[in-house]
């Protein structure tokens, strides 16, 4: 009965959406001849501009490397149902159960950084960094709004607004809020994010400056899991979701970024102007500045009894928890790049690029223990220091082979001897037969800090024997865009892997770090298809992992996507898409979660395969004029299939749930 209800009410919503738009066009457009003739009118009384989305452009750092490249805004539907961040189609997580909580990759996605780390990562899908602000040249003013419901258990805002204050100057802001309640108490994500960012380039487009000031606060409530561990067995008696009796009941992480970013690019000597494919403005010589501060505070909060022993007894108080984790780092980079190539030569080749730089960065890293009385029973400074050296070369044989190579080699401080080589190459086979990349890259990184060293009210460890975790990557991958399909495979070799376990001298609440002393193989395969059956589109993405050491590295062999969905035009105006779409991963042992480090670890001794089957949402989705709109509805196979699902080990998924969204954009 509960499903037959879902698939009436969405059938009814979307017959009410079409005869909607039937009548509202039958009764306003060839029939209402008063209507036509003041129109008319109106149109011959003076000359008038319509603004849309060809008067905006946009970039980010990105596409700033070697010249400024500036792309239309995207105003298609596509993949506007998987707004969250955790439910990304090629790149899935698993999660505390919805948007707004600790989250970390399903598939293995090695990340590529160096030098020192905090290892707070688990809320870093919903921070934004200066890499994610989106610069503008605006003709007119431009504002976008977004915003999707899931009446009290999710709620989504974003809003940007961005202008030129002069022809070459452009000032702008971003505004998002995200409020996730969940289905079970204490299982609320909010966050907000707060940027201001302006981009100025010389009327000789020779001198270009970045700018943003960045303000994130991610506050992720920690109910540590439900007590009951078989919601979803076939004899686990029901009871409302709210009243699902929790671990802790007053606990919280809150993270807190803020940043100050400054980058200043100047062009010396001649500049091409090759045709090329976005007529972007070719440097022969280019000086790169770039100064970034940052101000990140990582704190786990918690004043309430723990009956159930989700953590090990506090050593300070076995009530009452505040650590805190502080990193203030200021970065100065400096980068001296040139390019060699033919002059007035209508397709670039032969043109070889060089570049040369340094980074300092600065660290000041401090952990605080706070007793309920404000005095300290845990205050450890520590001040840490990085030179690096940076050099990239590329050589571009014509436009379809190119090859680039970059290295990141830290030469003295705390991570010396840290190191990130990489070289990439793109093989344009034709525009029928597609094109190839191939890749490489070795990288050398210190574990991060949390590994190192952690002075907390639960946790306390202090390692020196650990060595550099090592990366060695082969990847290659086939592109075909006229037939829209992606084949690519990637081998890692990973020595020295560091991960959480469960402490067994103690009990399975109590994590350690540890650090593999094997190697570790993995192999990865990835395949995407779209394809279409006259109106009927299917999008295809399968993903295959093989390593040797499951027992450690916890991801599923395979991940498959699939979206199926009906694309039609109704009333020439109105372009929407109706279909589903479905996830699934194999079973695997899962991670199981520590709120009070925010880390994900495994339980070496006794791991758990939860079970695993598969998710559909049905959509509806469509773009008339400037607003693209969409209605979803959640795991609506729940009862069918399954009763619920885990994604981490006690921590349920969210229901099926109903939700709408909708986008506008203003260009006046």
């Amino acid at each position: 009965m509960h499903q037959a209800v879902k698939i009436c009410f969405f059938l009814f919503l979307l017959l009410g959406i079409n005869k909607a738009f039937a009548q509202d066009l039958k009764t306003s457009v060839g029939t209402n001849k008063e209507l036509d003739s003041v129109r008319k009118k109106l149109d011959s009384g003076k000359d008038s501009v319509v603004f849309t989305a060809k008067y905006i452009r946009f970039t980010k750092l990105s596409l700033s490397k070697d010249s400024i490249v500036l792309l239309p805004l995207d105003t298609s539907t596509t993949n506007i149902q998987n707004y969250s961040p955790l439910l990304q189609p090629l790149h899935p997580t698993i999660s505390n159960g919805n948007m707004g909580l600790a989250a970390r990759p399903l598939l293995y996605e090695p990340s590529k950084r160096i030098g020192f780390d905090a290892g707070f990562h688990s809320l870093d899908y919903y921070a934004l960094t200066p890499e994610d602000i989106i610069y503008y040249q605006a003709r007119t003013p431009f504002t976008s709004l977004y915003f999707v419901s899931a009446g009290q258990k999710e709620q989504l805002f974003r809003a940007i607004h961005t202008q030129n204050i002069k022809k070459n100057w452009n000032v702008g802001v971003n505004f998002n809020r995200g409020d996730s309640k969940g289905f079970y108490a204490r299982q609320r994500g909010d966050n907000l994010n707060v940027a201001v960012f302006s981009w100025y380039q010389s009327p000789s487009k020779r001198y270009n400056m970045w700018a943003s000031a960045i303000f994130n606060t991610m506050r992720a409530y920690e109910n540590g899991s439900t007590v009951a561990t078989g919601l979803f067995d076939p004899g686990y008696s029901k009871i409302d979701r709210e009243a699902e009796p929790i671990n802790l009941s007053d606990s919280r992480n809150l993270y807190r970024k803020n940043t100050i970013f400054l980058k200043q690019t100047y062009y010396v000597g001649r500049i091409d102007t090759s045709a090329n494919v976005n007529n972007a403005v070719l440097p022969t010589n280019k000086v790169s500045y770039t100064f970034e501060y940052n101000n990140d505070s990582f704190d786990f909060y918690k004043n309430g009894t723990d009956v159930n022993n989700v953590l090990p007894p506090g050593i300070a108080s076995t009530v009452f928890t505040n650590d805190s984790t502080h990193v203030k780092h200021i970065k100065n980079e400096f980068i001296y790049s040139f390019f060699l190539r033919p002059k007035n030569s209508s397709v670039i080749k032969n043109e070889l690029k060089v570049d040369a730089g340094i980074r300092h960065d600065y660290y000041k890293h401090e952990y605080l223990g706070i007793k309920q009385d404000g005095t300290n029973y845990e205050q450890s400074r520590f001040a840490y220091q990085n030179i690096t050296i940076l050099g990239a070369a590329g050589y571009r044989f014509s436009n379809n082979i190119d090859f680039n190579l970059d290295v990141q080699q830290i030469l003295q401080g705390e991570n010396a001897g840290d190191y990130l080589y990489e070289a990439k190459s793109k093989i344009l086979l034709g525009k029928t037969i597609g094109r190839i990349e191939l890749g490489a890259y070795a990288q050398n990184q210190t574990p991060a800090a949390i590994f190192n060293y952690y002075h907390g009210n639960h946790y306390q460890w202090t390692n020196s024997d650990f060595k550099n975790t090592k990366i060695a990557n082969l990847s290659f991958n086939y592109i075909n865009d006229k037939y829209g399909f992606t084949a690519g495979a990637n081998y890692y070799l990973t020595s020295n892997y560091v991960y959480f376990a469960a402490d067994q001298t103690n009990n399975t609440t109590a994590i350690l770090p540890k650090q593999a002393t094997a190697d570790i193989s993995l192999i990865r395969l990835d395949v995407s298809k779209k394809t279409r059956f006259g109106k009927f589109v299917m999008e295809n993405y399968i993903a295959y992992q093989k390593t040797d050491k499951n027992a450690l590295l916890r991801t599923p062999e395979l991940y498959t996507y699939n979206s199926i969905y009906f694309n039609n035009t109704f009333f020439k105006v109105l372009k929407a898409n109706v279909g589903f779409d479905v996830r699934y991963n194999s079973e695997y042992a899962n991670y199981l979660y520590s709120p009070a480090t925010a880390q994900f670890y495994i339980d070496e001794q006794n791991p758990v395969n939860l079970v695993s089957r598969p998710v559909i949402d049905v959509f509806f989705k469509a773009n008339l004029k400037r607003a693209n709109i969409f209605v979803k509805y959640d795991f609506i196979n729940q009862g069918l299939f399954q009763p619920g699902y885990y994604t981490v080990n006690r921590y349920p998924m969210q229901d099926a749930l109903l939700k709408f969204g909708v986008s506008w954009n203003f260009y006046d």
